[in-house]
């Protein structure tokens, strides 16, 4: 795929998962992906934050990676997230995810120690070499890894790596975005905060990452295409119903996201531990605001999130 190619609306898929198994439950990921296939999402993005790729061992991030790869075959690219905190093993996660037939790949830094830029520089570096001409994406979440990477770090990176192609940016902060914004016509800036998706596809941002649209994928389409096709009125009402939606979703909290797709009558299974499942009492308050939400979504898109 081209820089190009990656512009759209990239789910940041949940992972339906058999605890007591230790497996993928591939008949609800075979229904998700035909879910969001049918709702004509650019592509799916796995084992991120959303995904809950961190709570998993290394061979269950291949297993999972290796059965949605296996279900989507060509009908739609998948990018895989391939980040740890050991470089060594973020290289072998990432060779998987090109031998398997991965769009690209997405690489959050480690998190357990703070690191400065020359040392996120040779990890980086380590890792695009391990993958040849495939495309990575830096994955830029400080908020959850502490360590912030930047639009000085990508430009650092790709004059030395080119298969680095972008980056996945999960930051409210203007300021980071700015850096970033004036690569827009060089890179692939992926939107990974809900709020901001409308103002920053306007100002370059190539597509958006969201753990939201798991619920409503048409939701964020549509957005998209707004944006793209300059309709800003339209836009700026799917942008006010997005904001909403991620205060309901509190945030796209994973815990939340996997209570509602249950409720919505996907059996996508419970939080990894140590997450903890959404508490009795707040199930009902979340069906409230979300029954509310769908009918109003169905009014602006045409569609809903249900089965």
């Amino acid at each position: 795929m081209n820089i190009a190619s990656f512009s759209g609306v990239w789910v940041a898929m949940v992972t339906p998962w058999d605890v007591e198994k230790h497996a993928p439950k591939r008949d609800v990921l075979e229904r998700l992906i035909a879910k969001f296939t049918g709702a004509k999402v650019t592509g799916l993005y796995i084992l991120g934050t959303t995904g809950e790729g961190t709570l998993l061992s290394v061979s269950e991030r291949e297993e999972l990676a290796e059965v949605v790869l296996d279900i989507s075959a060509d009908r739609i690219p998948i990018i895989v997230h391939t980040g740890h905190d050991r470089t060594d093993v973020a290289c072998v996660l990432s060779r998987h995810a090109e031998k398997i037939g991965a769009a690209a790949v997405a690489v959050a830094p480690p998190c357990r120690y703070r690191f400065g830029e020359e040392a996120l520089r040779a990890h980086y570096l380590e890792i695009a070499s391990a993958i040849g001409d495939l495309p990575l994406f830096l994955y830029d979440i400080p908020s959850t890894t502490g360590n912030p990477l930047s639009g000085k770090l990508l430009v650092a990176l790709r004059a030395q790596a080119p298969n680095i192609v972008g980056a996945k940016v999960s930051r409210g902060d203007w300021e980071a975005w700015e850096e970033y914004l004036e690569l827009a016509d060089e890179v692939c800036l992926l939107i990974g905060k809900d709020e901001m998706d409308l103002p920053l596809l306007t100002m370059g941002g190539s597509g958006l990452v969201s753990s939201c649209a798991n619920i409503f994928p048409e939701l964020y389409v549509a957005l998209y295409l707004a944006a793209k096709q300059g309709d800003h009125e339209r836009g700026r009402k799917l942008q006010m119903l997005i904001i909403e939606l991620c205060r309901v979703m509190r945030r796209g909290h994973v815990p939340t996201i996997k209570r509602v797709l249950t409720h919505m009558g996907w059996d996508v299974g419970f939080p990894l531990p140590p997450l903890l499942p959404v508490s009795t009492g707040e199930n009902a308050a979340l069906n409230t605001q979300l029954a509310a939400l769908k009918g109003r979504i169905e009014q602006l898109t045409g569609k809903g999130g249900g089965k």
